[in-house]
């Protein structure tokens, strides 16, 4: 790392999760702007700032295969910061910003239990029930408790960004893959987040008094993602799991 920003919160001893993101220099302006709603929320966040040039010349700050890189580190980067923290995670984009604290990323806020891990789903909100069980993650935001079954499939996901053909793939589609196919949505305890903690302006979500925005910079339409296909990694073995729950 450059450097490590941190909100004034991470001081506190009375933390029961912590915000992380990672960026390149040109997204200093929106991650301090992302630190300063943590501080003024009483939200602990750190974010972790990479040279233009750590992945070498072939692939400068501002490229395509700069930021193919960086989507396919998410997963790796989170199993880090669960053993550098000890602490439940928040993946958080760096163009976020809190508007409310966020309730759900407490232990004890979901009513029948702890969450191994809480994701943006776009149709979890739909009538339909079949669609609204059907993961379609926005990765923006990704909750992953200090738990066995949680740490598994960050180590799933990053394996599955490794795999050949995923390089390009778009992070979000590959987890949503390894949820789906994978066999992974029974494999671990899921908390769909709301509307409100993923609030993205002007596309979706009007009239919703949010926790978090998602601010892209974008207009709505613009194709953001790349086209790749995700396809899963063999699997070379399994595992059975009796206890899930317990931290590890």
């Amino acid at each position: 790392p450059v450097q490590i920003l941190m909100s004034t919160w991470c001081k506190s001893e009375q933390i029961e999760f912590v915000g992380v993101s990672f960026f390149s220099p040109a997204y200093e302006p929106k991650a301090r702007r992302l630190l300063d709603s943590c501080s003024t929320l009483g939200v602990c966040c750190k974010a972790t700032m990479l040279s233009a040039d750590f992945l070498g010349s072939s692939a400068p700050e501002g490229s395509s295969e700069f930021r193919f890189r960086m989507i396919a580190m998410k997963p790796s980067f989170l199993l880090d910061q669960l053993e550098r923290t000890q602490q439940p995670v928040v993946f958080l984009d760096v163009d976020l910003e809190f508007h409310k604290f966020p309730e759900l990323f407490l232990y004890d806020s979901w009513p029948d239990g702890p969450r191994d891990v809480a994701l943006f789903n776009f149709w979890a909100n739909k009538t339909n029930l079949t669609a609204r069980h059907t993961p379609n993650i926005g990765s923006a935001v990704a909750y992953f408790n200090q738990t066995y079954r949680a740490k598994k499939l960050l180590a799933a996901w990053a394996e599955a960004m490794e795999y050949s053909t995923n390089a390009q793939a778009p992070d979000d589609q590959v987890l949503d893959t390894l949820l789906n196919e994978g066999g992974w949505l029974a494999r671990v305890s899921l908390g769909w987040l709301p509307a409100a903690y993923l609030r993205l302006m002007p596309a979706f979500y009007r009239g919703v008094s949010a926790v978090i925005d998602h601010d892209r910079s974008t207009p709505p339409g613009l194709n953001g993602h790349s086209t790749v296909k995700p396809k899963l990694p063999p699997t070379v073995w399994e595992e059975p799991v009796a206890d899930s729950t317990a931290p590890v």
